[in-house]
């Protein structure tokens, strides 16, 4: 083990452990991030104006996705591995 530890001593080391951990992190909290289900499709360009800005937009999509949930056309949001498996 004290092997393992004088290793990561170096600079090179230490820059390549932590550049490791950091990928894992982020990937695992990609794969965690809660989706929606890639079936439920709630709104089209119809929704909203061709100059609507991205709030506007991302309304219109959180409205419709509420509407379509409501209606149990759509199930909740997942984790996006969940996804994977279906």
């Amino acid at each position: 083990m004290e092997q393992i530890f004088r290793h990561l001593s170096t600079p090179r080391c230490r820059f390549t452990a932590t550049l490791t951990v950091t990928a894992a992190v982020a990937l695992g909290s990609w794969v965690l991030w809660p989706v929606y289900n890639s079936s439920c499709v709630v709104c089209s360009g119809a929704c909203t104006p061709m100059n609507a800005t991205t709030d506007e937009v991302d309304a219109a999509v959180q409205r419709g996705y509420d509407e379509a949930l409501a209606d149990g056309a759509c199930g909740p949001k997942r984790a996006r591995f969940h996804n994977w498996t279906r």
